[in-house]
């Protein structure tokens, strides 16, 4: 190969280079332009967002009408399941209430039958806990009443003891009527949802599910579980534009007169009240029809979580030492 004059082989193969180190910083200066616009756009929709979230906490989203909706209630038989029956029932919903206690199913549905509300109510016996039962039970319900719309995950049991002194079968039955029966519940029924593209899951969580609690670690860790559960699967769904419109609330009471916690203890009951399960019924009603994602009770409780989450394990201790809020054991 005859070569022109000036020209060495050198040449050619650094010209190769160059052309090859252009065509790669040119992909790279590409790559960090969309990279940019994107990280631009992402902020603009974070301010977007952050107004729409102070415009929605100055005025509340509007209140769905729910008097179409078929909404089963876990634990319908007591405490909380009790009081959301007779408050969703007042609303005009189909309402079904599934207990492991017939008595407890028996008594709702006297006091809904006293106060005229009973004519689109029905319940079944069903041990939550149990998945076969659990599926068992969901087929007579799609029989004989239909498509369940929103279902409210609410069953729940507790035992105030150190984690030592707890039974291994109590430990089993509190993750399974706590976190597993949601789900088999969600088995159930999430299926007609997406083939809609339409309903609304609702857990009833607690606030041990956000911040751990002596005496009752079984209890705080299906608590923990059920809220993952929740935030997972509304990822799940959410990011599927073919079940993107199925709405997630999950609630976070911290104590509740419902005779779990036996011996509740609180430093400053103005602050930290014992609260009544009619009143967490009429704002888990309203939490549903305004679609809200999550409400602690009292709704500080999550701010007052996610601040102190910021600072040092110790000055939250101190805290936590200072206001003594907990459950003593049984």
């Amino acid at each position: 190969m005859i070569w022109k004059a000036g020209r060495r082989p050198s040449d050619w193969i650094l010209k190769d280079n160059m052309t090859t180190t252009k065509g790669k910083v040119s992909k790279k200066i590409a790559e960090v332009s969309v990279i940019f616009v994107e990280v631009l756009l992402l902020l603009v929709s974070v301010a977007a967002a952050l107004v729409e979230s102070i415009i929605t906490f100055i005025l509340p989203n509007r209140e769905k009408d729910i008097s179409s909706d078929i909404i089963l209630v876990t634990g319908s038989g007591h405490g909380i399941g009790r009081e959301l029956t007779i408050k969703l029932a007042a609303e005009g919903s189909t309402v079904i209430g599934w207990d492991l206690s017939e008595e407890g199913n028996a008594e709702t549905y006297k006091i809904l039958k006293d106060l005229n509300l009973h004519g689109k109510t029905k319940f079944y016996t069903c041990n939550v806990a149990d998945r076969s039962e659990v599926l068992k039970t969901a087929a007579k319900v799609q029989n004989e009443v239909g498509d369940v719309t929103i279902l409210v995950n609410n069953a729940g049991i507790m035992c105030c003891k150190p984690l030592q002194e707890q039974e291994a079968e109590v430990i089993e039955r509190v993750f399974k009527v706590n976190a597993l029966s949601n789900f088999w519940t969600i088995e159930a029924f999430l299926s007609k949802m997406k083939e809609k593209n339409s309903g609304h899951l609702v857990s009833t969580c607690s606030m041990c599910g956000v911040i751990g609690l002596p005496n009752a670690v079984p209890y705080s860790a299906s608590k923990f579980a059920v809220r993952g559960m929740m935030e997972a699967l509304y990822e799940e769904l959410r990011l599927n534009e073919s079940t993107n419109n199925i709405k997630f609330t999950t609630i976070y009471p911290i104590t509740v007169d419902t005779g779990l916690a036996k011996k509740p203890r609180h430093r400053f009951p103005s602050l930290f009240n014992i609260l009544e399960p009619e009143a967490v019924a009429s704002q888990i009603t309203t939490a549903i029809k305004r679609e809200t994602y999550e409400l602690a009770l009292p709704t500080f409780m999550m701010t007052f979580d996610r601040v102190t989450r910021l600072m040092p394990r110790k000055i939250v201790e101190q805290f936590k030492d200072f206001l003594d809020v907990g459950v003593d054991p049984e």
